[in-house]
């Protein structure tokens, strides 16, 4: 992958602390709100991936092969295999 030009890495850092600035602004009960509407987002593209990935699997397969991805993750989360490495300030 190629990395941005200057103008419009620029461009990118803009959108971020835009939004950034605008999620900070929320109340904590419209970021709570806000997570299932997210996470069905992430299913919506979970499917389309797997839809890519497998193009003659059929609706019921697509769902069980989302549903064995999220099985995975929620494993490696109950591991703690992972940690999270907090928030780096440029």
């Amino acid at each position: 992958m190629t990395r941005p030009d200057a103008e419009t890495k620029a461009l990118m850092d803009s959108i971020f602390i835009d939004k950034a600035l605008r999620a900070r602004q929320r109340s904590i009960s419209e970021k709570i709100l806000d997570g299932p509407e997210l996470f069905e987002n992430c299913c919506v593209l979970m499917r389309s991936g797997i839809r890519f990935q497998f193009p003659d699997y059929t609706d019921e397969q697509v769902e069980k092969e989302m549903r064995r991805r999220l099985a995975i993750q929620r494993q490696i989360q109950e591991a703690g295999i992972y940690r999270e490495a907090g928030v780096l300030d440029e």
